[in-house]
């Protein structure tokens, strides 16, 4: 969700001396510069599912780990 509103931006740049023109000009190139911007909600989402997936991997290596430690442990008792 784009936060940039060009339809109510560009009647400020209008009050603030541009042409209409100018103003809307203005206020389209601003929206389409920031439409493909995240949200904070999205990157919070996107970081969320990767630190998800990096702690199942994690939990993998441990316990290929200890895995490997006890096999070489048991190997080495008998």
């Amino acid at each position: 969700m784009n936060a940039f509103n060009p339809l109510s931006s560009a009647p400020r740049l209008e009050s603030a001396g541009l042409s209409r023109k100018q103003a809307e000009a203005i206020a389209t190139e601003i929206g389409d510069g920031t439409s493909d911007l995240v949200t904070k909600d999205q990157l919070e989402a996107a970081l969320d599912k990767q630190t998800i997936r990096i702690s199942i991997i994690n939990a993998g290596m441990l316990t290929l780990a200890c895995t490997i430690l006890g096999t070489l442990i048991a190997a080495l008792l008998r």
